[in-house]
């Protein structure tokens, strides 16, 4: 897909966004800018977790999603809690800890899910932009300690 048609479909759904999503759930925003969604969550008594979702190629290709510290530094260990979709080894491409979960880049490269591939969920309902942070972050509250 033209690097262009990635934009544009990217800064469609991401506009669709209520103004005040973010805010009221806790995200702050580190950037918001195609490719790149760099997003910590955070809530009073809960470890924050800042994740880095690189779009390019989207939506041919689901997101590459990296965890940082709040500082932005690459995580090599998970923080305290982590659950279901964060999995604490290393994946067998990127050698990192990663999100485990249908619409992650790490998910459909990963071994045990060739056969799960990311064409079978593009353009379904709970697959665009907003529904994967959605998952990120519900599955963030339900692990962060």
């Amino acid at each position: 897909m033209h690097p262009e048609a990635c934009k544009l479909i990217f800064e469609e759904e991401v506009g669709r966004w209520p103004p005040d999503l973010a805010p009221v759930r806790g995200w702050v925003m580190h950037e918001l800018r195609y490719p790149v969604i760099d997003c910590e969550f955070t809530r009073p008594d809960r470890t924050p977790l800042r994740l880095k979702l690189l779009f390019d190629g989207w939506d041919e290709q689901p997101p590459s999603i990296t965890l940082h510290s709040p500082a932005g530094v690459l995580l090599s260990t998970l923080p305290p809690n982590p659950t279901g979709i964060f999995n604490p080894s290393a994946h067998p491409v990127t050698g990192r800890t990663f999100i485990c979960m249908a619409g992650s880049r790490e998910f459909h490269t990963h071994s045990s899910h060739l056969n799960e591939p990311w064409s079978q969920f593009k353009g379904k309902p709970g697959f665009g932009i907003g529904d994967l942070m959605t998952k990120l972050w519900h599955g963030w509250l339900k692990g962060a300690g």
